[in-house]
């Protein structure tokens, strides 16, 4: 046996430096679930251009085979390759003004603001404008920023970030109907923000939505709340069933969400500490 020989100062900062990591111990990794059928370990990232640093909302068209995506503060249309992401047409559609979402129905794009007003596209040959195309008359102050189509419903649907008919228990939803009466001021129903509260994985601000979207495979609506960091998956009438939460490396600021028809899911982030990006999430049946 050999005896190793340290002169007394040494030995006794080899003993400290040895107490001292026996008494730190290291803090474990936090673990993020995915959401079903996802894995946010798995991601392709695309970065934007700056023109759309503050990207607002992000929809698929299926039938022209593009992205859409419009800026928070001015109303321009941006038309972004399916591939790389960048920039292939800017179109002025209207005023500048609080710009939330888009949303495709039949081919149409229309774009919500924050106090409700819906706007229609129309695209014609290579120009763009917007038409008023509804605006929600409910009462009090009323601050949205998610809209997403349900081609079952027949309809575009809005949910409410804070409105002052919920309370911290509920979140209400509104339809819009292009091809009939427009807007009906009676919730087309409601979201028990206490239960996404109680299912929760970490202790969160309000539930308050910035995107949404059906699910095309699973027929399930899944929203996101940037606010709160949390991904939330319901019911096509709002009954939530799972909670996940987004983390802020990945999802700094989460304001837009779709879908490719093959269940691919796209998540765009506007740029709070860096350039705004684009991620795509494999769907796994």
């Amino acid at each position: 046996m050999v005896f190793l020989k340290f002169p007394f100062k040494a030995a006794a900062v080899l003993m400290f430096a040895v107490s001292v990591a026996a008494g730190c111990k290291q803090p474990k990794p936090k673990i993020i679930k995915s959401p079903p059928h996802y894995n946010f370990g798995q991601v392709l990232t695309a970065k934007l251009d700056r023109r759309l640093l503050e990207i607002s909302g992000l929809a698929w068209d299926n039938q022209r085979d593009e992205f859409l995506a419009h800026y928070d503060e001015k109303g321009a249309l941006f038309v972004l390759d399916k591939e790389t992401k960048q920039i292939k047409g800017e179109y002025d559609f209207g005023e500048k003004g609080d710009y939330e979402d888009i949303a495709i129905y039949k081919g149409v794009p229309y774009i919500l603001r924050s106090d409700g007003v819906i706007t229609r596209i129309l695209r014609e040959g290579n120009s763009v404008r917007g038409v008023e195309a509804g605006k929600l008359g409910i009462s009090g102050k009323n601050d949205f920023e998610t809209m997403y189509a349900d081609t079952a419903r027949k309809a575009l649907i809005i949910i409410c970030k804070n409105c002052a008919m919920d309370d911290k228990k509920t979140v209400s939803a509104f339809a819009f109907y292009p091809d009939s009466i427009g807007f009906v001021n009676d919730p087309v129903f409601q979201i028990d923000a206490a239960k996404v509260e109680e299912m929760s994985p970490h202790k969160t601000s309000k539930f308050q939505p910035s995107a949404a979207g059906i699910h095309p495979k699973l027929n399930k609506l899944f929203i996101i709340s940037s606010a709160s960091q949390l991904f939330v998956v319901t019911d096509l009438n709002g009954k939530v069933e799972t909670v996940t939460e987004l983390g802020s490396q990945l999802f700094p600021q989460p304001e837009g969400l779709t879908f490719k028809s093959n269940g691919d899911m796209y998540i765009s982030n506007e740029g709070k500490t860096g350039k705004s990006t684009i991620l795509r999430f494999v769907y796994k049946p």
